[in-house]
């Protein structure tokens, strides 16, 4: 299954299961974790495009909000 949502600046991202891991793609990077939270701020981080806002939005908040939305489907 794949799910799809937008960062606070309005990016894009994808998100999908693949066994035990969460795999992560924004802009151009792609992450992978067990941990939704940490694939998703992995990808955020790694997106070059992203970096230059890093400080303008409040990703945690985001990227935890999100977890918690996913992790109990």
């Amino acid at each position: 299954m794949e799910w799809h949502s937008e960062l606070p600046d309005g990016r894009a991202v994808a998100i999908r299961r693949r066994g035990e891991d969460w795999v992560v793609a924004c802009g151009q990077a792609q992450a992978c974790s067990e941990n939704l939270d940490v694939a998703l701020a992995r990808a955020i981080r790694a997106d070059s495009d992203v970096i230059g806002h890093a400080e303008e939005i409040h990703y945690a908040g985001w990227v935890r909000g999100l977890a918690e939305e996913l992790d109990g489907r």
